[in-house]
């Protein structure tokens, strides 16, 4: 439909070039005399590279675009290289080249600068580049290349969309958290712990006859030098920790703060080598069970990157019993931590050795009543509530630690 309305506005146009210089000339033809032929002599030009800059083909045109970077973290900045080339040696005037972002947000933030008005002449190929500075989290997906070129005077339009679908995925911006594994301790020969045995890779205790499976990471390098035996180092067995993080998918002016927490948490409690569950609850619960490799990090990750807050109400009757695992510590991390929100959860939750709300607020603003009244609230349940700002993300593991 869009062609079909692109195609009679261009006809229309041509129409019109066409009008413009049968008129010229039946002026010159029953006026006479040298003004009125001069106009028409003066017009014709114009009228004739009109007339060919509506038959000239556009789909002989060709774009090409290079990005810097697939992958960045929020606050990253994108330099996007583009080019068009063409195989016809006609001279354009006044080309518009136009990069078609699908999210708006971007588009916005990206103002003209995707934009590019030059002369291209004979010429059979041009090159630009632009930079976005502080892209924001989420995927964002570039549709196309919009080329429009025109005549002097405007009165022949002609615009082409060249498909070139690439997409840019921003993760959320992760800081270096101090984790400290909560109420963690070594093996002692408790039965009810909620602890998994690990190997504590940093705890090297003896060395033993090498077996096909051990990591490579883990061959004592220096007795194969000596004995040309290839050995394995022992480590000590160290407790690994059951943690379920929860991340509030709920709308909220601190959404994104609430991901950047999340997501540094993840990264950091992963590397320590405790077992990690992951949840994010909206409309809908998304679950990445026991995130056990850095595959497995990465799609929790990039599930981050893509999330969307949902409405503010939650919906009625989730049922948590078949994601939340028992034992182990819970973390909710929530700017509006409210009852009607984390009752559902914990309801579920079976021999939990600790329930923490990390509550994310603006430290530029004094918490209200509202807010003061939901912690105490909490508090009374049993759940342990800590308030975070931005800035104090770093820490937030230094008072939950025993």
């Amino acid at each position: 439909m869009k062609q079909r309305l692109r195609f009679l506005s261009e006809s229309g146009r041509f129409v019109f070039v066409l009008l413009l210089l049968a008129v010229t000339y039946v002026f010159a033809m029953f006026q006479g005399g040298k003004v009125s032929w001069s106009i028409f002599y003066i017009l014709l030009p114009f009228v004739l590279y009109s007339c060919l800059l509506f038959f000239y083909p556009l789909r002989d045109m060709k774009a090409g675009r290079k990005l810097t970077a697939r992958t960045l973290e929020r606050g990253g900045k994108l330099e996007v290289r583009l080019e068009i080339e063409r195989h016809l040696p006609f001279p354009l005037l006044y080309t518009v080249a136009s990069e078609k972002w699908e999210d708006p947000a971007i588009a916005k933030l990206m103002g003209d600068k995707g934009k590019r008005l030059f002369l291209f002449g004979f010429r059979k190929k041009v090159e630009w580049s632009y930079v976005i500075e502080d892209m924001p989290r989420g995927e964002h997906v570039l549709s196309g290349i919009e080329i429009e070129v025109s005549d002097f005077f405007g009165w022949i339009r002609k615009s082409k969309v060249i498909d070139m679908k690439d997409a840019v995925l921003v993760f959320p911006k992760m800081k270096d958290i101090h984790y400290v594994p909560i109420k963690a301790q070594y093996d002692r020969g408790s039965l009810a712990s909620p602890f998994s045995l690990v190997k504590d890779t940093t705890m090297a205790t003896g060395v033993r006859d090498y077996q096909s499976g051990d990591r490579v990471t883990w061959i004592h390098w220096k007795s194969f030098a000596r004995t040309q035996t290839l050995m394995t180092k022992e480590f000590e067995d160290r407790q690994s920790e059951e943690l379920t993080i929860i991340l509030d998918g709920r709308k909220s002016k601190l959404f994104e703060e609430e991901i950047e927490l999340a997501a540094s948490i993840l990264k950091e409690a992963t590397s320590k080598q405790a077992n990690v569950s992951f949840l994010s609850v909206g409309e809908k619960v998304h679950h990445f069970p026991l995130l056990q490799s850095a595959e497995h990090l990465r799609n929790t990750l990039v599930h981050l990157a893509k999330l969307k807050p949902d409405v503010d109400v939650m919906p009625e009757a989730i049922d948590f019993s078949m994601t939340m695992a028992s034992g182990g510590s819970v973390i909710l991390i929530s700017s509006e931590p409210d009852w009607s929100f984390i009752q559902p959860i914990v309801t579920t939750l079976r021999n939990v050795q600790a329930v923490i709300c990390f509550a994310v607020v603006d430290r530029q603003q004094p918490l209200t009543d509202i807010q003061l009244e939901r912690i105490q609230y909490l508090r009374t349940k049993g759940i342990t509530v800590h308030v975070l700002g931005k800035t104090e993300f770093a820490e937030a593991f230094r008072e939950v630690a025993s």
